[in-house]
């Protein structure tokens, strides 16, 4: 439908990052979306919205996030991302399905993290990622970070998507307390500025996990200590 469309171009191509070219992708939109006429575009839009944001777990941990991690078909096989991971992964699904797709990346703070994440990863999240989609003639950001199952267990609201409203982190709680503020934006990309993402979360990343792998070894050689 919009690949006719020049100016889309850019926003619908196969890469190393959005490699829906990949079997695994191909074959994982059609497990989810068997038949595409029986659905309308909304609902296909929504069923994989879902799929990244319920069967990709929201899951951040100490590994490098190197391009080989953030590649589509490799978080679609392992199975877990952080933010900007899922992101890739649900842009190279609708960009499959012929949906203009780019990412928009900003810098959030949630008020709600944990003093024990906050340890290991400080307390704002830099270049956090999400996607738009051009739909109903006008971009439409779909935020599949947070599935499911960790909202319901933290009382965050789901995010969910209409079609007609972006689809993003709510601002407060589902008990009214301050969630998520946005506090700077890197604007939106149609390919992934690696080399820049990386180089700000190794400058404020890097101290922090510096010091949990410290406390670690320290625990450990305690631990051994008294076995």
């Amino acid at each position: 439908m919009f690949q006719n469309y020049p100016e889309y171009a850019e926003y619908l191509c196969s890469s190393y990052y959005f490699n829906y070219n990949h079997p695994t992708i191909q074959n994982k939109l059609t497990e989810i979306i068997p038949d595409p006429s029986k659905l309308t575009q909304l609902e296909q839009i929504q069923r994989i919205f879902i799929f990244v944001r319920d069967k990709i777990a929201y899951k951040v941990t100490h590994e490098i996030t190197t391009p080989k991690f953030l590649r589509a078909s490799n978080t679609l096989a392992r199975g877990y991302g952080h933010c900007v991971a899922k992101a890739i992964l649900l842009a190279a699904f609708t960009r499959l399905m012929g949906i203009p797709t780019r990412m928009h990346f900003v810098d959030i703070k949630n008020h709600q993290l944990s003093d024990k994440w906050i340890e290991q990863f400080g307390e704002e999240l830099l270049w956090h990622g999400y996607v738009e989609i051009y739909f109903n003639n006008k971009w439409i950001a779909l935020n599949p970070a947070y599935d499911k199952k960790l909202c319901e267990k933290h009382g965050y609201f789901v995010v969910e998507f209409d079609g007609k409203n972006d689809a993003l982190f709510a601002k407060t709680d589902k008990k009214g307390n301050i969630f998520m503020e946005y506090v700077a934006d890197h604007g939106v990309y149609s390919k992934i500025p690696y080399i820049r993402i990386f180089s700000e979360w190794f400058s404020y990343y890097t101290p922090y996990y510096l010091k949990y792998y410290k406390k670690v070894r320290k625990n450990r050689k305690k631990s051994k200590i008294k076995q």
